[in-house]
């Protein structure tokens, strides 16, 4: 049953990604965000610990996932699931579950092998986290099979018109930042390309286009 489904996924993304190649442009909403700033929030006092062991952590991970690094997210992850186990509870703003699915949505998106095996590393050491470690290595898997052939170059050109500065990532890895109202081309490989745009407080939209070798295909975001 797993086997046919990963079969009809694979060529769901194959028409889906045939389609893509057809397309030169396409326009995106920004959305609401799907993660806190954690430099915000006091866990230490939804755990109500008697010691400052998370000093420093929510930093640690806004810089992470600014700088596309799963394993310092992964990393955190380890350690905010021994400060639940020392507290006997877990927080309601942040887990350590949800941490190493921060860190494997990144490796996801950058398609990143080495990213997995940190990821598995701290998993060991997270109750709970075999699911997230073995969904992550069936995403992998199936998206090694629509990257393109070769090392053939393709381009995300990225139009901001949300009127905010926008932090871009393309295939996960960070690209750097656009102001509004300017464009900028970005490579990539061919084939399947991931690209997602953040602005300062965490509004993100993520789109995933099949790019032809050579081809350059505009991005708009607008608010």
């Amino acid at each position: 049953m797993a086997t046919t489904i990963r079969i009809l996924f694979v060529v769901l993304l194959v028409f889906s990604s045939s389609l893509w190649g057809q397309q030169k442009e396409k326009a995106s909403k920004l959305g609401t965000p799907v993660f806190p700033k954690l430099r915000y929030v006091n866990l230490s006092e939804e755990l109500k610990l008697e010691h400052d062991i998370l000093s420093g952590l929510g930093a640690t991970v806004d810089y992470a996932r600014r700088d596309a690094d799963a394993a310092t997210v992964a990393g955190q992850a380890v350690l905010l699931a021994y400060v639940e186990q020392l507290a006997g509870t877990k927080a309601t703003s942040m887990t350590s579950i949800r941490l190493l699915k921060e860190a494997a949505r990144i490796a996801e998106e950058q398609q990143n092998q080495e990213a997995l095996r940190a990821i598995e590393l701290a998993a060991e050491r997270i109750e709970g986290a075999a699911t997230v470690v073995a969904g992550l290595r069936e995403k992998l898997d199936l998206l090694a099979h629509t990257r393109g052939a070769g090392e053939f170059i393709a381009y995300v050109k990225i139009e901001n018109k949300t009127g905010r500065t926008l932090d871009i990532y393309i295939d996960g890895n960070y690209m750097g930042y656009l102001y509004a109202g300017e464009t900028s081309v970005y490579s990539s490989h061919n084939g399947t390309t991931n690209a997602r745009v953040f602005d300062i407080m965490g509004n993100t939209v993520k789109e995933v286009f099949f790019l032809q070798p050579e081809q350059t295909f505009t991005w708009v975001i607008t608010p």
